[in-house]
């Protein structure tokens, strides 16, 4: 898998998916919609170089960057890219999130289409290893400035709420 995405983009009406390993999709919907949308609207808090995380699925572990978005209706929901982290440290999961973030801050302000974004995207190599990944467990946020904590922990510091954690 390289990186692929899910959420909502302002040329489609509705939730758009690519590249994603088969069973990833409902386990990203569920996160994000529990960590992000339960706790309200805060596009305006979210970090300028979108919220990075680490999430695991069938046991492996996969590195996200989240940005704000929204469908063309308006309906708001975080658009996400995500990709193997394998082994990876924040340190290589920050060099991939800062490769991938022009494309989908592109696309969540709806210059480009899922078809745009996946060439976009397709276009960043994976997460080089090794790394010092082995401190990092899952579920796990992060900004450019903040060291990765607890999504309930980073959720309440940002949006100045207290929001419970998804399942890992």
């Amino acid at each position: 898998m390289g990186t692929g995405f899910f959420g909502k983009l302002p040329t489609n009406g509705d939730f758009v998916a690519r590249g994603l390993p088969a069973g990833v999709q409902p386990v990203l919907d569920r996160w994000l919609t529990r960590l992000l949308v339960a706790c309200g609207d805060a596009a305006e808090r979210w970090p300028e170089d979108g919220l990075r995380g680490l999430i695991a699925h069938a046991g492996h572990p996969l590195a996200l960057l989240v940005v704000p978005s929204q469908d063309a209706a308006g309906r708001e929901f975080p658009l996400a890219a995500l990709t193997p982290a394998n082994d990876a440290g924040r340190a290589e999961i920050d060099i991939w999130a800062g490769l991938a973030l022009p494309a989908l801050r592109d696309a969540a302000q709806g210059g480009l289409d899922a078809a745009g974004l996946v060439a976009s995207l397709g276009s960043i190599p994976a997460i080089s290893g090794p790394g010092d990944g082995a401190g990092l467990v899952p579920p796990l946020v992060w900004t450019g400035v903040n060291p990765p904590e607890d999504p309930a922990d980073f959720m309440a510091r940002m949006t100045g709420i207290g929001c419970s954690a998804p399942n890992r």
